[in-house]
């Protein structure tokens, strides 16, 4: 750990011109990537990650570049080491839409920043999904049959198996089988985030930001907005959920 925060405040020095004032590791997320907070003497912040997975970092700063430059709202990454494995970023702070639906509850305040966060998000699959490089996916470059199925056995997996839910196997395999057959059929032609959920919009000044879109791959524009408005840590009233779905 002294190492990698070693290597955090050099960086910091090469790309700041100044010393590391602090640097303050973040709670983990249920990845390997391991995030510290960055102060500068002169009291300017940035966030460091470091991730072992180099294609992964790869992946996350190919595709940040193509967001940035159709103006999505991502962070500017400053530098990245010679190994590939520490980079540093533009600072969003540590209020994700999450915490502030938590703090305040179903507010006119909170419904804005979903409404916010579903207008930028559909630039970014469509304007910023012009400019992605697919083939630098990480894993399949399209939400086809097999995207779906995996994602259909996580509730066979953590749910049904998890709790020892007493159902049938092969028709529940069945039901799996016809359903991602069914939605092979949308068509899948703009970048799907993969993981938008309000713990990955973070809101700085009013504004929302995106984090964790390295899992992205083409898809269809149904797919994130579901993944926000039926969250079930969010537990969106049906209102919303209906109300933000037609806007």
């Amino acid at each position: 750990m002294e190492q990698i925060i070693q290597q955090i405040a050099d960086l910091w020095f090469e790309a700041r011109g100044e010393k590391a004032a602090e640097v303050t590791k973040l709670p983990q997320s249920g990845s390997d990537r391991m995030y510290f907070r960055v102060s500068g003497e002169g009291g300017e912040t940035a966030i460091a990650t470091y991730n072992p997975h180099l294609k992964e970092n790869e992946t996350f700063m190919a595709f940040t570049e193509s967001l940035r430059q159709e103006g999505c709202p991502v962070a500017n990454v400053w530098k990245m080491n010679t190994n590939g494995d520490i980079y540093l970023q533009e600072d969003f702070g540590d209020v994700s839409l999450l915490n502030l639906l938590e703090q305040h509850g179903y507010n006119d305040y909170v419904y804005s920043l979903f409404q916010q966060s579903l207008s930028k998000l559909a630039h970014l699959q469509i304007k910023g999904g012009e400019n992605i490089d697919y083939s630098l996916c990480l894993t399949a470059h399209e939400f086809g049959k097999q995207a779906i199925l995996s994602d259909l056995l996580y509730f066979k997996y953590y749910f049904l198996d998890t709790l020892k839910f007493p159902y049938d196997k092969q028709a529940l395999i069945d039901d799996f089988e016809a359903l991602s057959t069914y939605l092979t059929h949308t068509e899948n032609k703009h970048f799907m985030f993969r993981d938008f959920q309000s713990r990955n919009i973070m809101v700085k000044d009013d504004q929302v930001h995106f984090i964790d879109y390295q899992g992205g791959m083409k898809g269809a524009l149904q797919y994130d907005v579901a993944s926000l408005l039926w969250q079930a840590r969010a537990d969106l009233p049906e209102d919303w959920k209906n109300s933000l779905l037609e806007y």
